[in-house]
């Protein structure tokens, strides 16, 4: 009896354990299929690619297709996948089963082979064995086309790089217009200096002028003032009187209002992109763009105010004396015999500054049958050497200032 009831009870248990296990491993598959659901939702959707077959110049061929329909030739290190001119995608129960990774390529035969295949499809070699997959073989089979190429233009010598005929007529053009612009430069630069370089007369001297002063000075008291008092100055009054301003000095803040632009999102646009999965497939990825637009606002601001602020100094007005020219003693003359004048100084007079200048009159042949006469100014040790009916040349700078010509 007791065995019978032991018998139940662990009957019991039984069931109510199956019950749960049953339950645990429902609720497992639910999960399952949700992880799945969201994966696969994250994933773009897929777009079969093409290929060439170098072998027999077959185009376009369906990615999905590992040998070529023409030749029987297998995808290989040449094997480059691309997009189809018209996007079509895989259907989603198909895109599922398809692998995400790219695809491997046998190191026995060098077919590729889809990541989800453990043996190669060619040549029965294991995916173990493999070395290198469609990304990393694409990639030596670039570099090993780059390097080709350099060899080829190195035994070549050089690569010859020949212009467009209408970029090289627009470089010549360009050329002639600098050319162009710095000649004119230049002509401007000589003419200047034409302008103000000395000129060569070949003259003939007609006459001789000369002019000697004397500047008479005595003690003149002057009313002046400053902002210090000199030495020996008679201070009369000072007055505080503004002596500078001061630009920056804050007086206030006032209220503006300004009109600004900001830059502001209008809405987003959908844009596609295909990404290479390096199996024959392309996965399209889709990117929200910003659209911004300018718009217009009004915002008050606080500006500062300056306003000029006096600044205030001693100012001295004061009585000075001073030697001051009160007279100019002259002499003059038509010939080559100059003289110093004799000034008559009265009671506390000096002399002050000697002054002298020395002039010749002459003619030189303008054109064929016209002559023309001008005064220069000369150094009296050269002025002194010339005489009357003298032809000689002359150099003349613009401020009429001449000299005997050497050169």
């Amino acid at each position: 009896m007791i065995n019978m009831q032991k018998n139940k009870e662990t009957e019991k248990n039984h069931k109510k354990t199956s019950s749960k296990t049953i339950f645990f491993q429902h609720f497992i598959c639910i999960l399952i299929n949700i992880t799945k659901t969201k994966g696969n939702a994250l994933m773009g959707k897929l777009v079969e690619g093409l290929w060439d077959c170098p072998f027999c110049n077959n185009k376009r061929i369906r990615a999905g297709q590992k040998t070529c329909p023409n030749c029987g030739h297998p995808q290989d290190e040449s094997t480059k996948f691309y997009m189809p001119d018209t996007v079509e995608y895989v259907p989603e129960e198909k895109a599922a089963k398809i692998s995400r990774n790219p695809d491997w390529q046998c190191s026995f035969c060098g077919s590729l082979n889809s990541d989800n295949l453990y043996s190669c499809e060619n040549c029965g070699a294991t995916k173990e064995d493999s070395e290198r997959n469609y990304f990393e073989m694409r990639q030596q089979e670039e570099e090993k086309k780059r390097k080709k190429e350099e060899q080829k233009a190195a035994f070549r010598g050089k690569v010859k790089k020949e212009a467009p005929k209408k970029k090289e007529k627009v470089k010549k053009s360009l050329i002639k217009r600098v050319l162009l612009f710095f000649g004119i430069i230049a002509a401007i630069i000589f003419g200047m200096i034409a302008c103000f370089a000395p000129t060569v007369k070949n003259v003939t001297i007609d006459d001789f002028d000369w002019e000697r002063t004397i500047d008479i000075e005595e003690i003149v008291t002057h009313n002046e003032s400053d902002w210090s008092l000199p030495d020996g100055a008679r201070l009369q009054h000072t007055k505080n009187e503004i002596k500078t301003y001061k630009d920056d000095v804050l007086d206030h803040y006032e209220t503006v209002t300004e009109t600004k632009t900001r830059s502001v999102i209008d809405h987003y646009e959908e844009y596609s992109s295909y990404k290479d999965l390096g199996n024959g497939y392309f996965e399209e990825q889709t990117e929200s763009v910003p659209v911004y637009t300018t718009e217009t606002y009004t915002e008050d601001v606080q500006k500062p105010v300056y306003r000029q602020e006096p600044v205030y100094a001693t100012k001295y007005y004061y009585e000075i004396d001073r030697w001051t020219v009160v007279d100019t003693a002259k002499s003059s003359g038509h010939d080559q015999n100059p003289s110093w004048p004799e000034p008559k100084l009265k009671d506390g007079q000096r002399t002050g500054d000697e002054n002298e200048h020395y002039f010749v009159t002459a003619t030189y042949q303008k054109k064929k049958d016209k002559t023309e006469t001008e005064k220069y100014e000369m150094a009296f040790s050269e002025w002194k050497e010339l005489k009357k009916g003298e032809e000689i040349e002359l150099k003349i700078d613009v401020d009429g200032f001449a000299e005997i010509n050497k050169d």
